[in-house]
């Protein structure tokens, strides 16, 4: 009898705790189950960890976080929306929660306040520990997803040498990539995309010395592969490639008689977020994680030439079409989420060519709704043979844009002085990106959805939109012209010289002043024995509110030291200055 009761007992115990492994299963997506099943114990998965709740006190905290936003981002963020400037996405994750996690993980990788999430490293047995977290909402897989790397196309060269003479700046080869999308008259109007600020996440950015891109204003450098501030290649770490140097060179290169980009004079972040050491893969969360680095930083334009979709590692498997939905995909989450804070997030299609009517090929987070999601067409200005198709799972029309994808001129990192031709909706992209800029710059009060349905509405195809073509190539002049009807700069009444902000600062301040009427305007920067630093601005601008950002480094792009530096900005009528206080 007593052996009876000991065995109920026992049984009793055992389907306990079943129930709630079962439970605790139940947190596990498909996808991440199905990975669990098939590694073994001491494998280490990639997951990422989603949390109930952000933690108590939620109303005060958010007052916090809208009293640490910068200027800028203040600005970019009003421009979208006129009240609740934070939100719950602002919020940090839980310090206790993350710590918890990084106790029972082998390694936390990154932390995403607009998911509420973490990513680890963390063995199947761990990942079950995790799963039993009352804090702890679902896991799932980290999705891994490729480069849009270049496409190897036969096609001649444009010939545009009888056209060079008609341009403001000699172009050289590149006219043709510009003209197409009318980037020279915008040039002619005195913008370079001063100003703006454009995150770019790609791959290895190497060779920045080179010819056409030593001119370049870099704010910030983060690696999100490797965990440093190098974004260049370096030996002994994970992810090599000069993807990131071809895009930057598309969009801002500067060498009169050979490159020249749309936004040539805007501020760079740059961002390394693709591990080419998972056969030339990047994971989702590094480009979450760029995207919240780079809102943090005020950029107000992502130009990003990453898709995830196909070419998975490991046995995982892709996305499928269904999920190309714009609410599935962790990057395509992010990516709207970014949106939401005023960001324009331009996106390549991808190079997997067109799909069926029901179908898609399309790569997250192109398939976000408020994603700019660019194709790629040739020199005559016809769909290529490789850029991606919609519609999204939901029914939109994907790509919406696009620019030239054929024979892009771009920059050669091997040698200075050395340019090439690539194809792809990579270089498609940052073209599409670098006009947005300068339209930005025109009409800073534009909001981010706005410069999309202008630039939709005024492209080529906008009468008859469709899978193929989308709206069309975009037209960065007619653009323009429907922006300048549709928006009136407000009018300031003074000249102000305003206090830059932060100050003290240790990596970017930013330089703001009020312009009554237009002028040709100088904003330089000076040490204390009155040795000019840097220009950060010298052109004509026309009346509005500026926030110039400086990165505390000289012209060479060197950092400078720590100490007082003067400010001093120069108009057609008065000139006025400011210090501001630089702290390594």
């Amino acid at each position: 009898m007593k052996y009876f009761k000991t065995t109920i007992v026992v049984v009793s115990s055992i389907c306990l705790c079943s129930a709630v492994f079962s439970q605790d299963r139940d947190k596990f997506t498909r996808k991440l189950q199905s990975a669990i099943d098939s590694a073994l114990q001491r494998d280490q998965l990639t997951a990422w960890v989603f949390f109930t709740d952000k933690g108590p006190d939620i109303s005060r905290r958010l007052e916090v976080e809208e009293s640490k936003l910068s200027p800028r981002n203040r600005k970019r963020r009003l421009r979208h929306r006129r009240s609740r400037l934070v939100d719950q996405f602002d919020l940090p994750v839980s310090v206790r929660y993350r710590e918890h996690v990084a106790r029972l993980s082998s390694r936390v990788r990154h932390t995403s306040r607009w998911l509420n999430a973490v990513s680890v490293h963390a063995t199947p047995s761990q990942l079950a520990e995790l799963a039993h977290l009352e804090f702890v909402a679902k896991i799932d897989i980290v999705h891994r997803g490729k480069v849009i790397h270049p496409v190897h196309q036969k096609e001649p060269a444009p010939k545009l040498s009888s056209v060079h003479s008609s341009q403001a700046l000699d172009y050289g080869p590149s006219l043709g990539q510009n003209l197409q999308i009318n980037v020279p008259s915008l040039h002619e109007k005195g913008l370079d995309g001063t100003g703006v600020i454009i995150a770019m996440l790609d791959a290895g950015f190497n060779f920045l010395e080179h010819d056409a891109l030593d001119h370049l204003n870099i704010l910030a450098t983060r690696d999100f592969v490797n965990g440093d501030n190098n974004v260049d290649d370096q030996p002994g770490q994970m992810g090599v490639g000069n993807h990131g140097s071809w895009t930057l060179g598309v969009i801002a290169g500067f060498q009169e008689g050979q490159l020249i980009g749309p936004a040539y004079g805007a501020s760079f972040i740059l961002a390394k977020t693709e591990n080419t050491d998972f056969e030339r893969h990047v994971e989702e969360d590094n480009w979450v994680a760029a995207a919240e680095w780079a809102d943090s930083l005020g950029a107000e334009i992502i130009s990003s030439s990453l898709g995830y979709r196909f070419g998975f590692t490991d046995g995982e498997a892709g996305y499928t079409a269904d999920q190309m939905d714009g609410q599935t995909a962790i990057s395509t989450i992010g990516a709207e989420i970014a949106a939401s804070r005023g960001i324009l997030v331009v996106n390549s299609a991808g190079n997997d060519g067109p799909s069926g009517l029901d179908d898609n090929t399309l790569g997250a987070p192109c398939d976000g709704e408020n994603v700019l999601c660019v194709g790629a067409v040739t020199v005559g200005g016809k769909p290529t043979n490789f850029s991606s198709t919609g519609p999204t799972a939901d029914g939109r029309t994907k790509p919406e844009v696009f620019a030239m994808g054929s024979l892009v001129l771009t920059v050669d990192h091997t040698r200075p002085g050395s340019y090439l031709n690539l194809n792809g909706t990579s270089f498609s992209c940052p073209l599409v990106a670098g006009t947005a800029a300068l339209l930005l710059e025109a009409f800073p009060t534009a909001t981010n959805s706005l410069l999309i349905t202008i630039l939709k509405e005024t492209a080529n195809n906008a009468s008859d939109p469709d899978n193929d073509l989308g709206w069309g190539v975009i037209d960065g002049a007619a653009a323009f012209e429907r922006l300048d009807k549709l928006i009136s700069s407000p009018m300031v009444e003074r000249f102000a010289l305003l206090p830059a902000f932060p100050n003290p600062f240790n990596s970017l301040t930013t330089i703001p002043y009020d312009l009554p009427a237009d002028s040709h305007v100088e904003l330089k920067i000076f040490n204390m024995l009155g040795q000019e630093i840097v220009t950060l601005v010298d052109k004509e601008q026309r009346a509005d509110h500026y926030e110039i950002p400086w990165n505390g480094r000289d012209k060479d792009r060197v950092e400078v030291s720590t100490g007082l530096y003067v400010y001093r900005v120069r108009t057609s009528t008065r000139v006025e200055s400011g210090r501001v206080l630089f702290l390594k």
